[in-house]
């Protein structure tokens, strides 16, 4: 139930993401900002898609790659993201993308640290889904600011 919540909001942004890609189109906006956009919503379609598939959890069992490395690679293509668009993204809110990098993080460490059993939580699933939830809420804030201030 709870991955539904975190899909649908990743979707509304997803969505919203779209909506404004669509919405400047027709108007100058520096290529910088389309890219942007674009990449954005790949990325929040990839997020649904780890979130859905759970792909750590299968290469982990099949593979037996670790879940370090995977998220490692999760790291890389997300961070990338943020790291070609730095200078944009610093004109903005950045601060709430920020918020919801680190929430990802959160939920991947506990993963990692729980998963290993390096640290037991009775209820280790909850606080995972916990700081997925509020980093896809503020990976949606980010973007429904981001997309109101597009001139």
């Amino acid at each position: 139930m709870i991955d539904y919540a975190k899909i649908i909001i990743l979707l509304a942004s997803a969505l919203i993401i779209l909506v404004s890609f669509f919405k400047q189109r027709n108007k100058k906006l520096r290529t910088e900002y389309v890219m942007f956009l674009f990449y954005s919503f790949l990325l929040s379609i990839f997020l649904v898609f780890i979130i859905e598939v759970k792909l750590h959890h299968i290469l982990k069992a099949s593979l037996n790659i670790p879940r370090t490395m995977t998220y490692i690679i999760y790291f890389v293509i997300v961070g990338s993201n943020f790291f070609i668009f730095r200078r944009m993204l610093l004109q903005h809110s950045y601060i709430l993308i920020i918020i919801s990098f680190l929430f990802f993080g959160f939920a991947n460490v506990t993963d990692l640290l729980t998963g290993g059993k390096i640290i037991i939580l009775n209820n280790n699933e909850i606080v995972e889904d916990a700081f997925h939830i509020l980093g896809t809420i503020f990976w949606l804030l980010f973007f429904i600011n981001f997309s109101s201030k597009l001139k």
